[in-house]
């Protein structure tokens, strides 16, 4: 008498690479909001780990390896959540339900956790829209004015004046000295801009001024 044994499958299954090609995605995009909005900072930095993590599952081909790799590169993406990358929770998620996105073991299991994937990624992305187009829309509010090592740490202007609303001093890096965030009221015309921007520019130690967008570090580059 023969008996015949069913193999067990072992490739990973196409489900469960979307769901991590998904959280990877994901991972870049944090990446490229946080330089966005803040430039190459610490926090910018820490972004990548989940990039790199979420990579890993993606080069193996075997099922068993694939969800012990999910199983740790998940876990490790919670913890980051839970400190210098808050916003790497939805990557961490996306990665732990890949591990049970397979049909050929459990298809109600698997469809749910690919119904879950798809409304936790088309959530934040329709919640996010608004704060996307303000970043790349909204109008100049100051200049950012960077100043050389050897001047003062001292403000540039006075606040309340006829055109600066505000202005917010702070220690530059690498060498650079004191930066200066000077924000002009609502509704200053062009020619009154362009006479701050002149008197910012003649003032001591001054190296350049830069148009300044809130929230949006690309647009206030220069």
């Amino acid at each position: 008498m023969t008996t015949t044994r069913t193999a067990t499958p072992q490739k990973v299954h196409a489900w469960q690479r979307v769901l991590v090609v998904t959280a990877l995605l994901a991972s870049v995009a944090i990446l490229g909001w946080s330089y966005l909005t803040r430039g190459d900072t610490i926090a910018f930095r820490f972004t990548w780990i989940p990039v790199a993590l979420t990579v890993v599952p993606l080069l193996l081909a075997r099922r068993r390896q694939f969800t012990y790799a999910c199983l740790v590169v998940g876990g490790l993406l919670l913890v980051l959540a839970c400190g210098p990358v808050p916003d790497g929770i939805l990557p961490a998620v996306l990665v732990l339900l890949a591990t049970t996105a397979d049909p050929r073991w459990s298809p109600w299991r698997a469809g749910l956790s690919v119904l879950v994937g798809a409304a936790l990624v088309v959530v934040p992305v329709v919640a996010s829209a608004g704060a996307v187009r303000d970043s790349l829309t909204a109008p100049q509010v100051g200049f950012v004015v960077h100043r050389s090592a050897s001047a003062g740490f001292t403000d540039l202007v006075e606040p309340g004046g006829p055109s600066v609303r505000g202005v917010q001093t702070v220690r530059g890096s690498g060498g650079e000295g004191p930066i200066s965030f000077v924000e002009f009221e609502p509704g200053l015309s062009a020619d009154g801009q362009d006479q701050l921007r002149r008197r910012l520019e003649q003032a001591p130690g001054v190296t350049r001024v830069c148009s300044w967008y809130r929230n949006n570090h690309l647009r206030s580059a220069c």
